[in-house]
């Protein structure tokens, strides 16, 4: 029986014995009423045909083993529960069961022998039953095939090797007997074998339906985050694209008046707040571009030498006012001497300059360290803060675009919830690992591990997972 593609081998192997005993547990109520219904009615028949100590043990025996079944029920009910229902503890249940269907089938395979002095009708009605039972079991034991024939030969066999052996009192049948008993017994053979192939089947397809609907429930599950994160970034966009233009065009009517009133002191200031405006303005909007870049695969990796000191320095300078605003101190613990490597460094900086950024937003009179450490294939840089830090869940929501961690900080410190999936995705694209850890009240640390050489292009698909 092949295994559907989309079903592995492994995940087969564990979930097949747990469906397995599903399907056994179910039949085995059809089974135990069966045996029971078929119990009383060959009592009825035959208690004054046999030898009565016999029966009474025979008997004793078919309830003994029914109560071992029922015992079996409670404990596989009880498992399942419970969830504590593993492939492992699967498969010791079908082997207990196995037995109990081996000794079952010998059992009910000595009832022809009970008989002392059976009449030809008598003998035709044990044959009878003992063929039913053999055909009746294919249905409630053949989804396991080593369990039906456990079932199976045991009851068969005794017959059969009396057929063979014996010519004498305890012959049951004619010799023509024999082989229609045989061909029975290979036609349940192949027959069992053949429903158990069909069952079998049909449980690697469930398995099958189960994972496809795991995934499309984990896909439709992501698809409503990102349409709801969406919404959310549509009405935090709102604010942060109206602020700077507000402030553009504000300042601007300001300058014109003062300029038209002669006050020419307050051009500098009012030219800064312009600047800062549209700069503020112009991050939004390329965070927005890139991101779009990079999810649509058309943002290129441009490798070139990277002097890791030199740009760290430029990044530093690059936020003094940045870091200042919140009077805060940035701090570079680095060697002074370390390996060049090979990166796209405008994407490198960008990395760094969000990272910063967001450090230096939320945290105010701290410190923001920046700690270099150089191995034989990458350097590892860590940028922490002291400032508000994050919970488990807000970790989780970082990296997912146009989330922000939490919408009470959006409302006092601005932002777009674009920065840190950004971030991510252009780490991805230059194989870098990213690690975030923080704790609430206390700081976060973002760990990126930068391979000295960059070595192959990331699958788009492995960016966007």
């Amino acid at each position: 029986m092949t295994i559907p593609e989309s079903t592995s081998e492994h995940e087969f192997e564990q979930q097949a014995p747990v469906e397995q005993l599903n399907m056994l547990l179910k039949q085995s109520f059809a089974a135990f009423a069966t045996t029971i219904a078929l119990l009383l009615f060959i009592l009825y028949w035959i208690h004054t045909l046999v030898d009565t100590g016999s029966l009474y043990r025979w008997t004793a025996a078919i309830v003994a083993l029914n109560i071992y079944l029922l015992i079996w029920v409670f404990f596989v009910c009880r498992d399942r529960k419970t969830k504590l229902l593993s492939a492992q503890k699967a498969k010791r249940f079908i082997l207990i069961y196995q037995i109990q269907a081996l000794l079952h089938g010998l059992t009910w395979g000595l009832l022809p022998f009970l008989f002392i002095d059976p009449t030809s009708e008598m003998k035709f009605f044990s044959y009878i039953i003992l063929c039913g039972l053999a055909a009746g079991a294919i249905g409630t034991t053949a989804m396991i095939y080593r369990i039906y024939l456990s079932f199976m030969l045991p009851l068969m066999l005794p017959t059969l090797l009396t057929q063979l052996f014996f010519y004498d009192d305890f012959k049951l049948f004619g010799r023509s007997t024999l082989g229609l008993l045989i061909i029975f017994v290979v036609s349940l053979i192949v027959l069992s074998h053949s429903h158990y192939d069909s069952i079998k089947r049909s449980i690697a397809l469930m398995l099958e339906n189960k994972s496809l609907l795991s995934k499309v429930t984990i896909a439709l599950g992501k698809a409503e985050a990102a349409s709801e994160a969406k919404s959310n970034f549509l009405a935090n966009m709102s604010h942060e694209l109206r602020t700077p233009l507000n402030a553009i065009i504000g300042y601007s009517d300001i300058i014109k008046d003062s300029y038209a009133e002669n006050d020419l002191d307050t051009i500098p200031a009012d030219a800064d707040r312009i600047f800062n405006a549209g700069q503020h303005l112009l991050t939004l909007i390329n965070n927005i571009l890139d991101l779009s870049k990079v999810e649509a695969g058309k943002m290129e990796v441009l490798v070139e030498d990277v002097n890791i000191s030199h740009l760290l320095t430029e990044i530093k300078e690059t936020t003094e006012t940045l870091i200042k605003k919140n009077n805060n101190t940035l701090i570079i613990d680095s060697p002074h001497n370390f390996a060049i490597i090979r990166s796209d460094i405008t994407k490198l900086r960008q990395i760094f300059l969000n990272i910063i950024s967001n450090a230096a937003k939320f945290t105010e009179r701290g410190k923001i360290t920046i700690k270099v450490v150089t191995g034989k294939e990458n350097i590892t840089i860590s940028i922490s803060d002291t400032g508000i830090g994050m919970d488990e869940k807000q970790l989780v929501d970082l990296k997912t675009p146009f989330t922000q961690a939490d919408i009470s900080t959006t409302k006092i410190y601005g932002g777009s919830g674009l920065g840190m999936s950004l971030t991510d995705l252009l780490a991805k694209m230059l194989g870098i690992r990213l690690d975030v850890s923080s704790e609430l009240n206390k700081g976060s640390c973002f760990t990126l591990t930068i391979p000295l050489e960059y070595k192959a292009e990331i699958k788009q698909d492995d960016l966007t997972a």
